[in-house]
């Protein structure tokens, strides 16, 4: 069956393939440089939203001067090694561009310098200078042979190269970064499957004391089930609201400053009557928040099978990760701890436990619907926007059209592109919101891996793979299941004849890190907060972090993998490709080697898990480089041995791997290098068995709100947003009510739990 890619917004090579390039060459240089002015201009209005002077500070990096171009020489003038602070997932995403770079170069300029001559020489059927450097169907034999060497120097090198990365770059930060880890993330781990009779901290302590014949167990805290919990919580703090409101009004603040001042017990005014009464209904849903609290923290009947345990030092936690504690590799599995702003608690639910297998399934239907959906909406679209379709809207449009035809043809050759950009940019929230809400994701995180592995599968298959997907991937589907190699040869067919759509799409691609320079979205949240009266410093809290669906590290990795794999399957086809991209890693390194050291908040990280599966798609790129490239020389050579020469290089990318079975293994700490922490100066063994904490940086959100201090150990009481309120409202317009706010507040607080001073802010606010 054969499906022609006109059909979908893949377009195939024309004789304007060349115009339609210079056009896109144009286009992105107007935006990159139109986006370079902006940004200078906001970073000058904005410079809060841009500052880079903690991450500077903290990492002794480079200046940013404020010229238009010093955030570029800030981007150049520090070594990633310099930067890890900024976190493991951010440096390896910098460091694929510089991988990004060598195989791009490293490939794309030998296959200018010679397959480009050798194809214009082989290629007579074609009178567009694009059509005549690539590999068309009217090539002469000979040149098949040459493809053939090509074939086995793309391997090598790419295999060279990751072999190199891993070895000189990778394994070195990765213990960097473990070696670095703070606490408690560093001494704690994530236990789970733990069985009811163990689910108290003692217990739990007990259980790793006995294994290791000694006290080891610094802190642990079961996650617990806090749903009765949140609903008296929304009441407390609706109420708190609603009290700090009436008793910051402007009538009752100079009631309460005139009974301090003339110590006059006269009449209170109804403003007072309803403040007390007020606060009567408050101190009592404040105690059936903390009654409750307390029964959830001392009952292990609200506990669940997990639980977060901090180690007295690295050394024992290390050899906690590293046992095996029953056959069953569900009852006591234990794994590194994420950082505990981190932490999905809501995943540990007994709730979300017993409908886990259900929304699984349905959080897998909902990602199928999304690709196979995904076609019908994107040739939707593309046949309402080509020239034929809005000249039956415009009439006057068609007879233009024919009289310009350079711009019908760029406006046929840039849409489809741009489409396509535009519809997967919103395939990473569709995903975002199916996995937070139907998986069990313990962390950010893990969403983040789930986001890369998902996204990039659908960016394979709908943006390089769709000329054999064709119109539907149900029937793509269907014969795959009929004819697996079918599709392959299918793909083998069609690609040659695309392979201009792919280069205008890689030169387009050179804007996108210069729109992602503007930040437009952390830029409105700030821009709202500032008109709203919130100091710039709150306003920039408020603006953190960026999206983490398109903006986030697993979306990135996806996109920038998607990028070198089609490098390699489209290098031979068209030797331009993999150049334009070599120069669209060099501009996301000089964008993003800005944004995420000088201005992006530190993401959580998983120390390097995003590279490995960079590294994972890489190797699959090069597989189906040398799967097309072996079926396109089935096709043009009737001997089969050329085919069969390019396709033996296959084996030797699985060669590479049984030799090197570790090397891209995650390599856990040494315990060498596990130091030994000391606890008020005596090491270790020479403590005594001594009470455990049941309060960790693990303690849930819910429980830090509504435990009493002396039961949660560390609560704090949240003043400098009292302070930081008043700071705001000195500084703008209603600095002279301040003082009365201020008095109000005062007088307010000490009557109030240690806990509920903090709605205070919301009040100050709105005086």
């Amino acid at each position: 069956m054969n499906v022609s890619s006109d059909v979908v917004f893949v377009k195939q090579n024309t004789s304007h393939d060349t115009e339609s390039l210079g056009f896109a060459l144009l286009t992105s240089l107007a935006i990159m440089v139109g986006c370079s002015w902006v940004f200078h201009r906001l970073q000058r209005r904005f410079p809060h939203l841009y500052d880079a002077s903690e991450p500077r500070d903290a990492m002794k990096l480079p200046l940013v001067s404020s010229g238009i171009f010093g955030w570029l020489r800030a981007s150049l003038g520090f070594r990633l090694n310099d930067a890890m602070p900024v976190g493991m997932d951010q440096i390896m995403l910098l460091e694929f561009t510089h991988f990004g770079m060598k195989a791009m170069f490293g490939i794309g300029l030998p296959a200018t310098m010679i397959l480009a001559p050798l194809h214009s020489t082989a290629t007579h059927a074609t009178d567009d200078l694009l059509g005549q450097i690539s590999l068309g169907d009217g090539a002469e034999a000979w040149i098949l042979w040459a493809h053939v060497a090509f074939v086995w120097y793309v391997v090598l090198l790419v295999l060279y190269l990751v072999w190199h990365v891993q070895r000189s770059q990778f394994r070195q930060r990765r213990s960097c970064w473990l070696q670095s880890l703070q606490e408690p993330m560093s001494t704690s781990l994530l236990v789970e499957g733990i069985p009811e009779v163990g689910r108290t901290e003692e217990s739990l302590a007990h259980f790793f004391h006995e294994i290791f014949g000694k006290p080891v167990v610094k802190a642990a805290s079961f996650v617990r089930d806090t749903s009765s919990l949140e609903p008296l919580l929304e009441e407390r703090n609706a109420l708190s609201e609603e009290l700090a409101e009436k008793a910051c009004a402007p009538e009752h603040a100079e009631h309460v400053q005139r009974v301090e001042e003339t110590n006059d017990l006269d009449e209170p005014t109804i403003q007072a009557v309803e403040v007390e009464a007020l606060e009567q209904r408050y101190n009592m849903a404040a105690r059936e928040v903390e009654q409750l609290a307390e029964q959830i923290f001392s009952s292990p009947s609200y506990a669940s099978d997990a639980a977060f345990v901090t180690f007295r030092d690295r050394r024992h936690a290390e050899f906690a990760r590293r046992l095996k504690y029953s056959e069953n590799p569900n009852v006591y599995a234990v794994s590194m701890a994420p950082a505990p702003w981190d932490v999905n608690f809501g995943s540990f639910s007994q709730e979300t436990a017993n409908l886990s297998k259900g929304k699984a399934l349905l959080g897998r239907i909902l990602v199928a619907a999304v690709f196979f959906g995904f076609l019908p909406v994107v040739i939707g679209i593309s046949s309402m926007l080509s020239v034929d379709s809005l000249s039956q809207l415009l009439p006057g449009l068609k007879e233009w059209s024919m009289e310009y035809t350079y711009l019908t043809a760029a406006w046929e050759a840039l849409w489809g592109t741009s489409l396509l950009s535009m519809l997967m940019d919103l395939v990473p929230w569709i995903l975002q919101v199916v996995f937070r809400r139907f998986y069990r994701l313990r962390s950010g995180v893990k969403c983040q891996q789930k986001i890369q592995r998902w996204y990039f599968t659908f960016l394979v298959v709908f943006v390089l793979l769709v000329t054999a997907v064709g119109t539907s991937l149900f029937e793509a589907a269907a014969r795959f299941a009929q004819a697996p190699l079918q599709v392959w040869r299918l793909l083998a067919i069609q690609l040659p004849h695309a392979t201009n759509f792919y280069l205008r799409y890689a030169v387009l691609l050179w804007a996108a890190p210069f729109f992602d320079l503007l930040r437009g979205l952390p830029l409105l949240r700030f821009w709202r907060a500032v008109q709203a009266g919130e100091p710039v410093s709150t306003a920039r809290q408020m603006a953190e972090p960026e999206d983490q669906a398109f903006h986030g590290s697993g979306a990135r990795s996806a996109r920038w993998s998607l990028h070198v794999v089609m490098g390699l399957t489209l290098c031979s086809l068209q030797p331009f490709v993999p150049v334009v991209l070599g120069f669209g890693f060099l501009c996301r390194r000089l964008v993003f080697g800005f944004l995420m050291v000088f201005v992006e908040t530190k993401k959580s990280d998983s120390g390097g898990q995003l590279w490995r599966v960079q590294m994972q798609h890489t190797q699959l790129g090069l597989v189906i480089y040398i799967i097309v490239m072996t079926l396109i020389l089935l096709e043009r050579d009737e001997s089969m041995v050329a085919a069969i020469l390019a396709g033996s290089s296959g084996f030797f990318v699985a060669l590479f791997w049984f030799w090197y079975p570790s090397l891209l293994e995650l390599a856990s700490l040494p315990v060498q290098q596990a130091e030994q922490a000391t606890t008020l100066g005596r090491s270790c063994e020479e403590v005594e068995v001594e009470e455990v904490e049941v309060s960790t940086p693990y303690l849930q959100p819910e429980l830090q709100q509504s435990l009493p201090v002396s039961l949660s150990m560390g609560s704090t009481v949240h003043w400098r947003d009292l302070d930081r309120a008043l700071q705001r409202a000195s500084e703008g317009a209603l600095a002279a009510s301040a003082a009365r706010v201020s008095a109000s507040a005062a007088s307010l607080a000490p009557k109030l739990p240690s806990r509920s001073r903090r709605p205070l802010l919301s009040c100050l606010g709105l005086c």
